[in-house]
């Protein structure tokens, strides 16, 4: 979970979400799903209060807290497999739009039992000028890049494609898989996923590598992991990247 020098987010004492940005506002929530944790992500959209990989569970905090920012009215599945608190976020927020990767939308639909997902394109006019959801190209079952533009420079919100573990998981199956694939710990790219989620791996890199240096975002706030802070560590993106091709 970010905390201060993981990502210098503000947590109020007992409080389920981090608030990264407070103007626009950007906000982080870490949820368990069952093997690990994930960071949810909550931002300030053209019409309210977007939700990307809404988290699961019973924490009654992670509803009340929202509602000092504003209305939820958009709620994306980051990708196929994201989608353990959609269908409870959308009963509790009827009136929010739900938004998927174009690969995605099938299966999520399956899962969640939300019919009438649309795609990630279909959600320009809620996320307005700010905020980017991109539909990642290369992917058999789709992910979304986010970008956003803050007071504190461009945040990137990455799902699965890359994770900073501080650690490996205690669970001796993820803790086996994530080292011998060299997945982690530290920024890395998920060398399991491309598996079953990925049609072209390198393409995707080099698609990454160039819209980062396109970018140049000051942020990674990783589901999977810390935020990274590209200025406090300049040399990071460089090895991210060193043996894209």
């Amino acid at each position: 979970m970010p905390r201060e020098g993981r990502g210098e987010s503000e947590r109020m004492p007992n409080a389920f979400w981090n608030v990264f940005d407070e103007r626009v506002p950007v906000l982080i929530g870490e949820y368990s799903f069952g093997p690990g944790t994930a960071n949810a992500l909550a931002v300030g959209s053209a019409e309210g209060l977007l939700v990307v990989s809404a988290p699961c569970g019973d924490d009654q905090r992670m509803y009340g807290e929202l509602a000092l920012y504003g209305t939820v009215r958009a709620l994306v599945a980051s990708n196929a497999f994201h989608h353990l608190g959609l269908a409870q976020w959308k009963r509790r927020f009827p009136d929010a739009q739900v938004f998927a990767p174009r690969q995605a939308v099938r299966r999520v639909e399956k899962r969640s039992a939300i019919t009438g997902i649309r795609p990630l394109a279909d959600a320009a006019s809620i996320a307005g000028s700010r905020i980017d959801l991109v539909d990642m190209p290369y992917y058999k079952t789709g992910e979304v890049l986010v970008r956003i533009d803050t007071g504190r420079g461009v945040a990137w919100y990455v799902t699965d494609v890359i994770m900073n573990l501080p650690e490996l998981p205690r669970n001796p199956f993820f803790r086996f898989m994530l080292r011998s694939s060299g997945s982690g710990p530290g920024l890395r790219f998920n060398n399991i996923a491309p598996l079953f989620m990925i049609e072209d791996r390198r393409a995707l890199r080099r698609w990454i590598a160039q819209e980062f240096r396109r970018t140049q975002p000051r942020w990674l706030i990783a589901t999977h992991g810390d935020v990274v802070d590209f200025v406090a560590n300049p040399g990071a993106g460089d090895t991210l990247f060193a043996k894209v091709q």
